[in-house]
């Protein structure tokens, strides 16, 4: 992985060099805290994941994250708060890492669980439940479009539903565009968000903080993303 560090502190990405460089799987470390020479990285081919912080002065992360296409972008910062994490998420991010949350090691595996297509988020709190308005998110789906976002909550593809759920494609992607109108959303990343925030029957916990796998010092499991 060729890695690039986007953050204003010059402190934090000394560390993330002198944590990165050298580490399995990890051939290059660059870092910058101008947001234009980071798009000029990701634009020009040379990294393959970016390390971006949220609150930054010139530009903040969540408005940069749209420049970065052609780089896997983990936010990784000290914001913890869940509409953060669940903005970033939907605007394309691969994980959301908090600061001090994870060991050296797990940090770096789940920088990899990113690269490889799964959604990392640690650190974050579950956010409060949503006070009821209306039914709630699993009464607004058929009985088969909730099983078919069940499994897309779950990150399986298309694929992998039809083949769970023995139906054609085809169908999966006609529940998957119908569920997509009924909840309001346009994109599987903010499906999911919407899905494990204000579904009280899903068994999940709530909030941003389930939107991937959560990964701990001893522990890191992911499943792969749907693309």
């Amino acid at each position: 992985m060729r890695i690039l560090a986007v953050d204003d502190n010059p402190i934090i990405r000394m560390g993330l060099r002198t944590l990165l460089d050298g580490a399995p799987g990890v051939t290059s470390v660059l870092d910058t805290g101008d947001p234009d020479e980071a798009v000029a990285h990701v634009h020009a081919g040379r990294v393959d994941v970016v390390l971006l912080d949220v609150r930054m002065p010139r530009t903040s992360g969540l408005e940069l994250l749209p420049r970065l296409t052609g780089a896997t972008v983990v936010m990784l910062t000290h914001t913890d708060d869940p509409a953060t994490v669940s903005e970033a998420l939907a605007a394309g991010a691969a994980g959301y890492l908090v600061h001090g949350a994870l060991e050296p090691e797990a940090m770096v595996d789940a920088i990899r669980l990113c690269r490889n297509g799964s959604q990392v988020v640690s650190g974050v709190a579950p956010a409060p439940a949503a006070p009821a308005q209306g039914p709630a998110v699993r009464d607004l789906l058929s009985r088969r479009e909730a099983e078919v976002m069940d499994l897309v909550a779950d990150g399986l593809s298309n694929g992998e539903v039809a083949a769970r759920l023995f139906i054609s494609q085809k169908t999966v992607k006609n529940h998957v565009n119908s569920l997509f109108a009924k909840l309001g959303v346009t994109t599987r990343s903010q499906a999911i968000v919407r899905w494990l925030q204000r579904d009280p029957d899903h068994g999940r916990a709530k909030g941003p903080g389930r939107t991937g796998p959560r990964v701990g010092p001893r522990t890191l499991g992911a499943r792969p993303a749907a693309p």
